[in-house]
């Protein structure tokens, strides 16, 4: 087993829109994780590992080619197919932050879910009223 503990692991938080076929938005897809960068490739730890087991094979190669460790926040752009996939945000990590994203996940996932089973409720149509006033 190789061991990566060398690298410099950055705590980070990867963030995507989901887009479905066929539509605009599905919702949030929200990960935190551990990224470096070794030689050109941008490796993923999941992020229940502990700092010594960080080694393959716990630890993967996302597809992601850079000369260096891109400045966070960046967003992933490109073609192919990639483990962490293209138009991916990874923000750097703050409970602050990753709390607020969760929240915002849910509180979508639950908008969705009203408008799919009650879309003329009074309760939908001021929340979306709501919504819709405060952007």
């Amino acid at each position: 087993m190789t061991t990566l503990t060398h690298l410099d692991w950055q705590p980070v938080i990867l963030l995507k829109v989901v887009r479905l076929p066929f539509s605009d938005l599905g919702g949030l897809s929200l990960k935190c994780a551990y990224l470096a960068h070794e030689g050109e490739r941008l490796l993923y730890a999941d992020w229940t590992l502990d700092a010594a087991e960080r080694a393959e094979p716990l630890v993967f190669a996302t597809g992601w080619t850079f000369t260096s460790m891109p400045t966070l926040p960046f967003r992933l752009h490109g073609d192919g197919a990639k483990r962490v996939p293209a138009g991916t945000w990874v923000l750097p990590y703050k409970d602050s932050l990753y709390t607020l994203y969760g929240t915002a996940s849910a509180v979508l996932t639950r908008l969705l879910h009203q408008i799919d089973h009650h879309p003329t409720d009074p309760n939908t149509i001021t929340t979306l009223i709501r919504l819709t006033e405060s952007i």
